[in-house]
């Protein structure tokens, strides 16, 4: 199946969500419980479930270039943010750098990874997942006007994100097998991740109200730079260091996600431009539609 139908599957699951959203079956709370049930859950056990194979040195190897092909793709987003969106008037400015940095890459970067390259991508995602939380809990709160603290720094330690990467990592490197119940388990709740995570996006998309938001150039700019701008430097960076493998090319495409929903949840928690977050979602969404499938034709 090429990435075209790939894209066509996820993006029906994705109306089956607004359908039910726009028929009074989805509402808010629900979305609320259903993303708190993936978050902490279905997408924890599917990377679990991703790291049982087994270890060599090769996987050592391109984990550690995942690792840090994932810190490079947030500095060259963050500072390409930071220049691009630095005449912005302050509010919109820090709303738009966040959208810049953080993209969708549970709710629709794992799925399309894992579309493309299986498992293996799946452990690639998981590394660079850790990195996005670590950052959102840090650099994203302080973009909002939070504060980041050592007691959010502690708590990163408990999130269900990075925990499933070190039992991930701890499986994989030791040869402990895991029960076929517990196995069938990870497979079958760890597969409700997809589905589960396109509903979700769908019906937040069919609650989204279109209004003067069309209008907005700042908006289209944020889009732009997200969904093509960070990752076709970081492709180009790839091609001119000479690293072309399945860690560097999976990262590239997470880099390709539209703006992570995690936007509309902090322009809430904080109350600044809920409008504009909420609108950037729902855009970038409709538009990665086009823009995934050609990012991932140049990097496959």
């Amino acid at each position: 199946m090429n990435i075209y139908a790939q894209i066509a599957i996820l993006f029906l699951i994705m109306l089956i969500g607004g359908y039910a959203r726009k028929k009074d079956i989805l509402n808010e709370i629900l979305e609320r419980g259903l993303s708190n049930f993936l978050l902490n859950i279905t997408l924890p056990l599917l990377v679990i479930n991703s790291f049982d194979f087994s270890f060599s040195k090769d996987m050592f190897n391109n984990i550690i270039i995942a690792l840090i092909y994932s810190v490079i793709a947030f500095v060259i987003a963050i500072v390409l943010s930071n220049i691009i969106f630095n005449k912005v008037e302050v509010g919109r400015r820090e709303v738009l750098k966040f959208c810049g940095v953080f993209c969708n890459c549970g709710f629709m970067g794992f799925p399309i990874i894992e579309s493309i390259y299986g498992k293996e991508g799946l452990v690639y995602a998981s590394i660079f997942n850790m990195i996005f939380t670590i950052l959102i809990w840090t650099y994203g709160v302080r973009l909002y006007g939070g504060k980041s603290s050592i007691s959010n720094l502690r708590n990163l330690l408990k999130n269900p994100g990075i925990l499933s990467v070190m039992i991930g990592l701890f499986i994989m490197a030791t040869p402990i097998s895991i029960p076929v119940v517990i196995k069938s388990v990870l497979e079958l709740v760890g597969g409700m991740t997809t589905p589960l995570s396109m509903i979700i996006t769908g019906s937040m998309m069919a609650g989204i109200s279109l209004k003067a938001q069309f209008k907005d150039i700042s908006m289209y700019l944020g889009i732009g730079v997200r969904l093509l701008i960070i990752p076709l430097v970081l492709y180009i960076i790839t091609l001119a260091i000479n690293i072309k493998s399945v860690p560097a090319s999976s990262i590239v495409i997470i880099e390709a996600m539209p703006v992570g929903a995690t936007a509309s949840i902090f322009s809430q928690t904080f109350n600044k431009e809920k409008e504009l977050s909420a609108f950037s979602v729902f855009m970038s969404t409709l538009i990665s539609m086009i823009t995934i499938p050609i990012i991932v034709g140049i990097v496959v």
